[in-house]
């Protein structure tokens, strides 16, 4: 027997309606009265005004509302809190999805025979970072086994070079040195003197510098030896062997720097002092043939000459004999300059008062307290060449 099925609803379509309904049960709209079957009683009831449809938009119309439902297998998308981590994804059929076949390791991706569990996945950043911690002590191990073995390999080879090449310009600082013992025997004419002194600075100057700079040298080597004997057990004897050379070796250089920078100090005072004596016996002619113009013509460069010999001779080395005795000049220059004048103004007692200033200036200059020994430079200097041949000597040697 057929079940009983009612007209579908003209709003909502619903086919389930009793007979003689006056609305229907599922919207509530008004049915018409052929819903009601022939001979089914009619019940009068009010009619109830016409319902004028769902306004728009109203949910359960077609598109409208309600959201629709992907194909079989469509994989519903993460909601606010996202999916369960726990569980894996299901594919078209309903099928659990594959775990993962592949790994990351060492920046590179190794596809696998077998799938694996999303368990063994979460782990995979902690894996990353043991293999990290792995490389980064291989690439420890490798330092101190190859690399840093080889580094001193190198460095003692530069020691040893730097040696020879310190040890080979041995004759070229002597003769620097014994220079420096004759630095002050000048010719008597100042004129004559200042030439030749020129070109003893500038010999002075280049042997200081060739000096330092195999002294910055070697002590460079050694200080990066210093680091690699601490780092390279394996090299430790051979490298403090080459150290102990360095440091003698850097021992002679001292003395033979201190040497030549005592004499290129005293250079710096003897160079300008002989252009001033040179400028005085400019002015000393011109006094002679009393032209007071052209006497009082050279006094300001040669004032000024005197000047930087003054402030030079304060320097570490210079005798002090030499310091007091440019500073006298400096008073026989002012005073002749004061001579000058006087005589130019006819003021005899002026003239008499500076005269017997300059010649007691000249006077204090010949004095003992302002006049270096003879053998200064040969007692300060020759103990330091000896102690720098003597280091020359060990490096050649190989001691």
């Amino acid at each position: 027997m057929q079940a009983y099925q009612s007209p579908p609803c003209p709003y909502c379509g619903i086919t389930w309606n009793q007979p003689g309904a006056q609305a229907c049960a599922n919207c509530r709209n008004p049915l018409p009265p052929s819903y009601t079957p022939p001979g089914y009683p009619q019940q009068n009831y009010p009619q109830q005004p016409q319902y004028p449809g769902p306004p728009p938009g109203y949910p359960g119309q077609p598109g409208q509302g309600y959201p629709t439902y992907g194909p079989p297998g469509y994989q519903q998308q993460p909601g606010a809190y996202g999916p369960d981590q726990g569980y894996g994804a299901y594919g078209p059929q309903g099928q659990p999805a594959s775990a993962g076949t592949t790994l990351r390791l060492f920046g590179q991706t190794f596809t696998l025979p077998v799938a694996l569990p999303p368990a063994l996945l979460r782990f995979q950043r902690y894996v990353r970072r043991v293999v990290a911690v792995a490389v980064g002590l291989l690439v420890l191990l490798v330092l101190f086994v190859a690399i840093l073995p080889a580094a001193a390999s190198i460095v003692l080879s530069n020691a040893s070079g730097a040696l020879k090449l310190t040890a080979s310009r041995q004759d070229k600082i002597d003769t620097v040195i014994k220079q420096a013992f004759n630095v002050r025997a000048n010719p008597s004419d100042p004129n004559v003197a200042k030439g030749q002194f020129d070109k003893v600075a500038k010999s002075l100057n280049d042997g200081l510098s060739l000096v330092q700079s195999d002294e910055a040298a070697l002590v460079s080597t050694d200080q990066r030896l210093t680091f690699l004997q601490w780092v390279v057990p394996s090299k430790g004897a051979e490298i403090t062997a080459v150290r102990h050379r360095l440091e003698a070796a850097t021992v002679g250089l001292k003395q033979a720097d201190q040497a030549l920078t005592t004499a290129v100090n005293e250079a710096k005072v003897i160079q300008p002092y002989l252009d001033a004596l040179s400028d005085y016996t400019k002015i000393n002619a011109a006094l002679a043939k009393n032209d007071l113009v052209g006497a009082g013509a050279p006094y300001p460069e040669a004032q000024q000459k005197i000047e930087l010999a003054i402030s030079n001779s304060h320097a570490a080395g210079v005798p002090p004999q030499l310091a007091k005795q440019v500073s006298s000049f400096g008073d026989v220059l002012t005073n002749t300059e004061s001579l000058i004048q006087a005589i130019q103004a006819k003021d005899a007692a002026g003239k008499k008062k500076y005269m017997d200033a300059m010649n007691a200036a000249f006077k204090a200059m010949s004095s003992p307290e302002e006049t270096v020994p003879a053998d200064y430079e040969t007692k300060t200097f020759g103990p330091m060449q000896k102690a720098y041949d003597a280091a020359m000597k060990a490096i050649k040697s190989g001691s």
